[in-house]
């Protein structure tokens, strides 16, 4: 008789546990887990943006897949520029964001800007996936007469673009 009730009890605790589990199991993913995007359709985008792996499979440089057929433009703050940015990944990055100062960070990269469909590039512009700095650079860009390589907004952002193969620190 003792042995059933203590066997009992600890079923009872065993089941306790693992409801408890469950419970911080699903409170983890739930709201402590990393927020993954929900995956980009190409297909579903307006124009002139475009989706991470849109640019795998379709801008990587084939003789060194390191490397994107990509100038990036950032048009993230210039605070979070200078917080983090890509550094040492051999892709063309400029930071270009609207403001006083737009006019000269445009004028500083043209000339590469320029360049970009000769070399068989796009132009990618980007800011954290909440602002709309990348939309006034990316308009601006397609304005410029001198610019003809396609001119895009990266989905996602900022986010999408640390996710990207070969971009990772």
């Amino acid at each position: 008789m003792m042995l059933g009730r203590l066997l009992s009890q600890f079923l009872g605790l065993g089941v306790c546990i693992l409801m408890l589990g469950g419970v911080f199991y699903g409170l983890e993913k739930l709201y402590f887990g990393p927020r993954r995007a929900l995956p980009c359709s190409q297909a579903s985008l307006p124009e002139g943006r475009i989706c991470p792996q849109e640019l795998v499979d379709h801008w990587r440089d084939a003789r060194n897949p390191s490397h994107y057929k990509v100038v990036w433009v950032d048009a993230r703050s210039e605070s979070d520029y200078e917080l983090n940015h890509l550094l040492g990944q051999g892709n063309c990055i400029f930071p270009i964001r609207p403001g006083a100062n737009m006019p000269r960070l445009l004028d500083a990269a043209i000339e590469r800007l320029i360049q970009a469909e000769r070399k068989g590039e796009c132009i990618v512009v980007f800011c954290t996936a909440s602002c709309s700095s990348s939309e006034e650079v990316a308009e601006e860009l397609r304005r410029t007469d001198l610019i003809s390589a396609p001119v895009f907004v990266l989905e996602g952002g900022w986010s999408a673009l640390r996710e990207m193969p070969y971009l990772q620190d």
